[in-house]
């Protein structure tokens, strides 16, 4: 059985444990779940990041923090969450204040989480 390893640390960017759970044990599916996440991660990313419409940045921010959510990407789904809400300012024509500090907040939230996944892949 492959080594899920708990990480009830907040800090950690991703609960493997809990991602197994989500695969009902399924290590195959996991690792599934997992190269898919990357794709999707890669892709939301660059919306998140472009010079896009504000309310299509939100829709991105908004589907990478629930995808987070659901394989235990708990940091990257806040950092999601804080940048969602001042893209939906955005979108709603007001002027948001936050993102030019959250943007790099959520890259490295993307980053660790992109590893942590990468590490997972390399595991039997």
């Amino acid at each position: 059985m492959m080594d899920a390893r708990e990480t009830d640390d907040a800090a950690s960017p991703l609960d493997e444990e809990f991602l197994l759970r989500q695969a009902a044990g399924d290590t195959v599916l996991m690792r599934e779940v997992a190269q898919l996440f990357r794709e999707q991660l890669k892709g939301q990313m660059a919306v998140i990041a472009g010079k896009g419409a504000a309310a299509l940045r939100y829709e991105a921010a908004h589907t990478l923090k629930g995808a987070s959510l659901a394989i235990g990407a708990r940091p990257l789904a806040e950092a999601a969450r804080r940048i969602e809400a001042e893209l939906r300012l955005a979108a709603d024509g007001s002027e948001p204040a936050g993102l030019d500090d959250l943007l790099p907040r959520l890259e490295a939230a993307a980053a660790d989480c992109d590893a942590a996944l990468a590490e997972l892949l390399t595991r039997a």
